[in-house]
């Protein structure tokens, strides 16, 4: 694998220090190794002002502003029934138009709504996209963390047209890619199920469905490609199995969504993924997730089954302070921008989705995927374990791979100033056989 050439690596001019180790092996030959440096710049010493004062402590669907644009603006809008155009879209429009944000509903297994979104490029000229056009575009999933959704997530913008380009869905787009975010059960515009809660088990299945759409949607052959039950197919030829690698789409899954995103690779992923991003992911292999309790005091069944009763899920109202509390480095990420992203959350992520049995992330085994993955994380992630991050990289299944360190970046790396840099070390990987 070519590794990405960073002349800059920060809005601000100074250089800063990158590391991305590749391995690509494949039987009867060694694996490659390479390491590359760039100097290292010091951090600014004044701490990131942002007015917490003046800034509200809750914000409800009632008093949003970005929710009342809901009632006078269009969107654009797709559904997953083949050629039904007709069929309702039931699931909330929470933010409007936002200048072109594309929404689409799908179907889950359980017949449950799922949001989907995507972005379409500001112009047709593919000229200058990463992929010419004599080479067939590729889609990719991204999946959210554990407490904000995919518009803030993955759709920031300070501006109509994203001139900064803060939108990771809007940058992919630019680059020729099919991009699409999804709001997991209880996040964003999808809401909870009768449960009321959202379980990884139920959000890797969601995926599945998410994934299976988009497959379908931009490749005719792919119902022709792997085994149903998600083992991978054996009787392609190599030339058949390049052309079902390129139509697959990719998965990318940040911090507790990059756990889902392993849980899906481990299930389903050879035949219906191209490749795996893990970014910021929160994996440590001496994390057990404890059990909960079959049953309560009175002796119900609480946990454990389908006959289980679990309590009402827990509605807990987000606050500014938590949608800004992944920014933790100064001067790596402007005020317009954070206030910007906890306006957003505050606005689709009003109450806390209610997670539970979390001891179904206990089978994440790094050895179980067998996907290409590149594993991408901030140097200064404060969520991360560096001796886990290492030990996921050195057990993944597959010996095509590859490790990207993000200088001056904590968690959220993909919307902070080096985002561009993020940005080139995805596609880099997801078009490493391409030339890029």
């Amino acid at each position: 694998m070519a590794l990405l050439p960073f002349s800059r690596c920060n809005s601000r001019g100074s250089m800063a220090a990158l590391a991305m180790i590749s391995h690509i092996g494949s039987k009867g030959a060694a694996a490659r190794f390479s390491t590359t440096f760039i100097s290292s710049s010091s951090r600014p010493s004044r701490l990131h002002d942002i007015d917490m004062q003046r800034a509200p402590c809750r914000i409800f669907p009632s008093i949003s502003s970005a929710s009342s644009a809901a009632a006078t603006t269009t969107t654009r809008r797709h559904f997953s029934l083949d050629n039904n155009t007709n069929m309702e879209d039931i699931l909330p429009n929470k933010t409007g138009d936002r200048n072109g944000l594309i929404r689409y509903q799908i179907l889950a297994d359980d017949g449950h709504p799922l949001r989907l979104y995507s972005r379409s490029p500001t112009t047709t000229d593919r000229s200058s996209s990463a992929m010419n056009n004599s080479q067939k575009k590729r889609s990719i999933l991204l999946l959210h963390g554990r407490t904000w959704s995919s518009q803030p997530v993955f759709d920031l913008r300070t501006s109509n047209n994203d001139d900064k380009q803060q939108s990771t869905l809007q940058s992919l787009a630019e680059l020729g890619f099919d991009a699409y975010a999804l709001d997991l059960r209880g996040f964003g515009e999808t809401p909870r199920d009768e449960g009321g809660y959202t379980t990884p088990n139920r959000c890797v299945e969601d995926v599945r469905c998410a994934i299976d759409w988009i497959a379908r949607r931009h490749d005719e052959n792919y119902d022709n490609y792997g085994d149903s039950d998600g083992s991978s197919n054996e009787t392609l030829t190599a030339a058949e199995s390049s052309i079902a690698m390129s139509t697959k789409p990719a998965l990318l899954g940040w911090s507790q969504g990059a756990l889902v995103a392993q849980m899906y690779a481990q299930k389903h992923g050879p035949s219906t993924l191209s490749d795996l991003v893990l970014f910021g992911t929160i994996y440590d292999p001496r994390v057990i997730y404890p059990r909960k309790p079959l049953f309560d005091e009175s002796g119900r069944l609480i946990s454990g089954g389908k006959d289980a009763v679990k309590p009402p899920a827990p509605e807990v109202v987000n606050t500014v302070a938590a949608s800004l509390e992944d920014f933790t480095l100064p001067g790596t990420i402007c005020d317009e921008a954070a206030l910007e992203f906890s306006s957003v959350a505050l606005a689709v992520d009003t109450v806390k989705a209610a997670w539970d049995e979390l001891h179904e992330f206990n089978v994440c085994n790094p050895a179980l995927v067998h996907v290409p993955t590149l594993v991408i994380v901030g140097a200064q992630d404060p969520y991360v374990q560096w001796d886990a991050q290492r030990e996921l990289f050195e057990r993944l299944g597959h010996d095509d791979k590859s490790m990207c360190v993000l200088p001056a970046c904590d968690h959220a790396a993909h919307i902070l100033k080096a985002r561009k840099m993020f940005i080139r070390s995805v596609v880099g990987f997801l078009l490493r056989k391409d030339g890029f």
